[in-house]
């Protein structure tokens, strides 16, 4: 199934949330209008999609909902309010949430209720094309790859030069007042080795329960939006409705979140984030804020040394 370039476009800065349905954990973007929606989900090992307009959204909940009539803006809005609280959360909705699936498709069954009568949906997705899958998660995860890559190797610079500042320290005469916090110097390759023997294993078997960190998150939602300003079709895309605002701890990572917007509809709202990340620099991302470095100079011993 192929996503439409507008919907595709609204879609793809939003970073892939956790989404836990009954024992099964997936990758999941998904974004309402008021008119539409359209949903992303994986588990790593194939990517299902559904994109749907006010026409099929009509027919559908005529027969889901025999009884209940409602605008279809009033079902997208409770159909967000339902989906997105789950995104990031230990709620499978259980009860309200079950999927099926066969080799090219996967089901997701929504039962609530809707102004006090019951409430059915499922999401028909389909199989995804390989552009939408390169586009949404193979293009994206091999920059943050890069990005991340360089931001080591920044650091291991850093460290090794903060290494050189306590060696000519110690040969001016200082020493450590608190002895507990001496470290050895760093060795890269000593490092590098012992990460992959004693991290890689851990990593690898977590591909069962896929996610993504707070930081990661951010690091998609920022490699995606540079992509999005090189690419001379998608400018004039600047609001991507479709998120709640995320938990507090999140916020304050966060230090440029825009407003949120509303989503009227009758006698419901939802509440949407506006998710236009500013592009800053892509290697200093997950770092809240880093002095510039500077050649060491000498200098009087302070604070640990004396």
């Amino acid at each position: 199934m192929e996503v439409s370039p507008d919907m595709d476009a609204r879609l793809l800065p939003l970073p892939w949330k956790s989404l836990q349905i009954a024992e099964r954990t997936f990758l999941c973007k998904v974004l309402f209008t008021d008119s539409a929606y359209c949903l992303l989900m994986s588990d790593l090992s194939s990517v299902w999609c559904e994109e749907v307009g006010a026409e099929v959204i009509q027919e559908r909940s005529k027969e889901l909902n025999k009884r209940l009539k409602a605008p279809i803006s009033s079902f997208l809005s409770h159909l967000s309010r339902l989906l997105l609280p789950l995104l990031d959360s230990r709620d499978d909705g259980h009860g309200r949430f079950s999927c099926q699936w066969t080799e090219n498709t996967l089901m997701l069954q929504v039962k609530s209720q809707l102004s006090g009568l019951p409430f059915y949906w499922e999401f028909h997705c389909k199989e995804a094309r390989v552009t939408t899958v390169c586009r949404h998660l193979v293009q994206p995860l091999v920059c943050m790859t890069k990005a991340l890559d360089c931001q080591s190797q920044e650091l291991c610079t850093l460290l090794l030069q903060k290494d050189a500042e306590i060696q000519d320290y110690q040969e001016s005469g200082a020493a450590l007042t608190r002895s507990r916090l001496k470290t050895e110097s760093f060795d890269e390759g000593s490092f590098q080795e012992s990460f992959l023997a004693e991290k890689i294993p851990g990593l690898c078997s977590s591909w069962n329960s896929p996610g993504f960190t707070d930081r990661l998150q951010r690091l998609y939602s920022t490699v995606t939006a540079a992509e999005m300003k090189s690419n001379p079709e998608a400018e004039g895309v600047n609001e991507y409705p479709g998120f709640l605002p995320e938990p507090a701890q999140c916020a304050e990572k966060r230090e440029h979140n825009t407003a949120a917007e509303d989503i009227q509809v009758p006698n419901e709202s939802v509440k949407a984030e506006n998710h236009q990340v500013p592009l800053a620099d892509v290697l200093s991302l997950t770092q809240r804020s880093q002095s510039t470095v500077s050649k060491p100079k000498k200098k009087k011993a302070k604070g640990l040394f004396k």
